[in-house]
């Protein structure tokens, strides 16, 4: 990423990064995002070093949301209706920076949005799966969104003509392809981690994400390779010019039973109708806290098998 100072930090670029598009008419459709003249390209990354930003801050900077973090413009009638999914689990301050910075962008792409952030309860090993699973048919059944962005809460874009719209039939679109801790290069083709935009249908289609992987890693090399490409998806990718994402540093957590990951893979395509989306028991939504910026949910998704124990 570069290094930043902290001064460069002024009030007067965090207001120009946040300044919404003027009026239109609410007769017409939204710009196309290839249209959009409010977009402002490069966003500054600066703020990212502000590590102390507090949830209502972020909140009393934006009061024209609605409970949930959901927007849409007054002005024009939106094109797309998203929400915007978050896994999360320990990471507060990324979370408050990374609303604060997705805010203003999806205001100015004209986007009706909201944003959900999916916790799994209690300390037992991590099934980002079940808990991103479960999330879907929130925004699918409560909320009757058009697409779903399953969004890293470490992922920060760094211009705003990242399409964050609705991606076409038949090509989940993968916006973390090039990534400052990847050297921005494409590692494998399979790959879809980081940030993914999917349509309702297309998601129902490939049967969610897997509901087996446990610890970290293995879901999204099974969504992308297995589910999307046998599904025969294409596996969308903006310009790389520009569609670039910043990676805030963090413990990297290391992968757990390993050849267990490694054999789930191997046999995802026959698991693949019967694990996934459809497997609604494999979870519970346990509470639904409505928060200004955000429906928090936290999420039952049950114990891991016992080969999973690293006891």
């Amino acid at each position: 990423m570069g290094a930043i100072k902290l001064e460069e930090v002024t009030e007067a670029q965090q207001q120009k990064e946040k300044e919404l598009p003027p009026p239109l008419s609410k007769s017409e459709y939204c710009p196309e995002l290839e249209k959009n003249i409010y977009l402002k390209g490069h966003i500054g990354q600066a703020t990212l070093l502000i590590e102390e930003l507090e949830e209502g801050e972020v909140a009393n900077a934006n009061t024209d949301l609605d409970p949930g973090g959901s927007w849409k413009p007054l002005n024009c009638t939106a094109r797309h209706k998203m929400a915007v999914i978050i896994p999360y689990r320990d990471r507060k301050s990324h979370l408050v920076r990374l609303l604060d910075f997705l805010i203003p962008l999806l205001k100015r792409q004209f986007l009706d949005f909201r944003f959900i952030v999916t916790e799994q309860n209690g300390d037992n090993l991590f099934n980002k799966g079940r808990i991103m699973n479960a999330a879907f048919l929130f925004a699918q059944q409560k909320l009757n969104v058009n697409c779903v962005v399953f969004h890293d809460v470490d992922m920060f874009p760094q211009d705003d003509r990242t399409p964050y719209e609705c991606p076409i039939i038949n090509e989940p679109r993968h916006l973390g392809a090039f990534v400052s801790s990847l050297g921005y290069q494409l590692w494998y083709k399979e790959i879809v981690g980081g940030a993914l935009a999917i349509n309702i249908n297309d998601y129902l289609r490939v049967n969610g994400f897997s509901n087996s992987y446990w610890a970290w890693g293995g879901e999204d090399d099974d969504m992308g390779l297995k589910r999307i490409l046998s599904n025969n998806f294409t596996i969308g990718r903006p310009n790389s010019d520009y569609v670039r994402f910043s990676m805030l540093k963090h413990v990297k957590r290391k992968r757990v039973q390993p050849k267990l990951v490694y054999k789930l893979l191997e046999e995802a395509e026959k698991r693949m109708a019967t694990d996934g989306i459809n497997e609604e028991g494999k979870w519970r939504i346990i509470k639904v806290d409505i928060r200004p910026l955000y429906y928090h949910l936290i999420v039952d998704v049950g114990d891991p098998p016992s080969d999973w124990n690293t006891k």
